[in-house]
């Protein structure tokens, strides 16, 4: 683990948004786990950095934890689209490779 692992937070620590790493600045943080504090407008997040290990937990306010939702469903939608993109190009691939095997007469009967 980083040398941040373990360390708690404290809601005066830091300003940044809770997907920007404290130790490394990485924007890829995410939620190890979460608890609605007794208080009903904070909750404790756990959260961990996938880069340099970093660990830690903190009380944060609702609205930092709103914008940090809005974070992750742009992360998640950016992942979906790549994913899509990739999908497509490997189709794409496939269907040109089958398409010049058909016309070089490479695909024989005994292929299926």
């Amino acid at each position: 683990m980083g040398m941040g692992a373990g360390r708690s937070e404290t809601k005066s620590r830091t300003k940044a948004a809770l997907h920007v790493c404290p130790e490394c600045q990485s924007e890829l943080v995410q939620p190890v786990a979460w608890e609605q504090t007794p208080k009903p407008s904070e909750w404790r997040l756990w959260r961990r950095c996938p880069e340099c290990e970093w660990y830690g937990d903190g009380v944060h306010a609702e609205s930092e934890v709103d914008d940090f939702d809005e974070q992750l469903d742009f992360g998640t939608r950016e992942l979906a689209e790549e994913l899509r993109a990739l999908e497509q190009s490997n189709m794409q691939e496939a269907v040109t490779g089958f398409v010049t095997a058909l016309h070089e007469d490479l695909i024989l009967p005994e292929d299926f």
